[in-house]
């Protein structure tokens, strides 16, 4: 099974802590309809140095996707990814 498979290896970095792998994650939460779980994954990745991770952080702030709507705070974390990558 080939979904399994790159799920067990994502899970395997991400025990590494890779911040790429814990975005990843935090995306396939996201379509799955996860929204919480993918915010807080995409806040770890964040912290630990993923671009993507921040500007997905953003968005879900700005539209209020798995957390509390907060445009400001969405600009504000899609900007500063803009500005790193």
């Amino acid at each position: 099974n080939n979904h399994a498979d790159t799920m067990a290896m994502l899970q395997v970095r991400v025990e590494k802590k890779d911040p790429e792998a814990i975005s990843s994650l935090g995306e396939t939460l996201f379509q799955e309809k996860d929204n919480r779980r993918a915010v807080k994954m995409w806040a770890e990745a964040a912290d630990l140095g993923s671009i993507t991770a921040l500007a997905n952080l953003g968005v879900s702030y700005y539209t209020g996707n798995g957390v509390q709507e907060d445009k400001v705070k969405g600009i504000r974390l899609y900007e500063k990814a803009a500005m790193q990558g």
